[in-house]
């Protein structure tokens, strides 16, 4: 009922009460990311919605979250789809891609994805050098605007 009603300091109670650590620890990142549209960006994904979330994201130009928001669900079409759109992270996406297909021992074969590899040398000091740019300007325009309270909560 806590996640139902986004009220996620009871939901990180509840869940710690029934030994469910995994979700508290999820809940103690989502309070400690930057900005309020991430945090409700991140309660939505745990209520199971992700559409929502990610629509967040982009109407807040989170755009590399939005990006993130779709490698950590494996949902790879879609972050190409942003990263191209967007022209940004599209680097970020084929490396994420290719690690995640040399875990696995296999090759690439979404021509899709062979298209914007080809010719591009993975980089990931440049890359990384990216993420965290990208996190320090969220952190940034977070502290210039006024303080937000400290619950979060998502109406519909």
């Amino acid at each position: 009922m806590a996640v139902a009603s986004k009220d996620i300091n009871t939901a990180k109670i509840a869940y710690a009460s029934i030994g469910e650590i995994d979700k508290v620890q999820y809940i103690s990142f989502i309070t400690d990311l930057p900005s309020k549209e991430s945090k409700l960006a991140h309660i939505l994904l745990f209520s199971g919605n992700v559409q929502d979330a990610e629509m967040l994201l982009l109407q807040a130009g989170l755009v590399y979250q939005a990006i993130q928001v779709n490698i950590n669900l494996y949902n790879w079409e879609r972050a190409l789809e942003l990263a191209v759109k967007h022209k940004t992270h599209v680097d970020t996406v084929l490396a994420y891609r290719q690690k995640f297909l040399d875990d696995f021992g296999k090759k690439e074969t979404n021509q899709r994805f062979l298209q914007y590899a080809e010719g591009l040398e993975i980089n990931w000091d440049k890359i990384k050098a990216k993420i965290e740019l990208e996190i320090a300007k969220e952190r940034e325009r977070t502290a210039a605007t006024p303080a937000v309270r400290a619950s979060v909560t998502v109406q519909r």
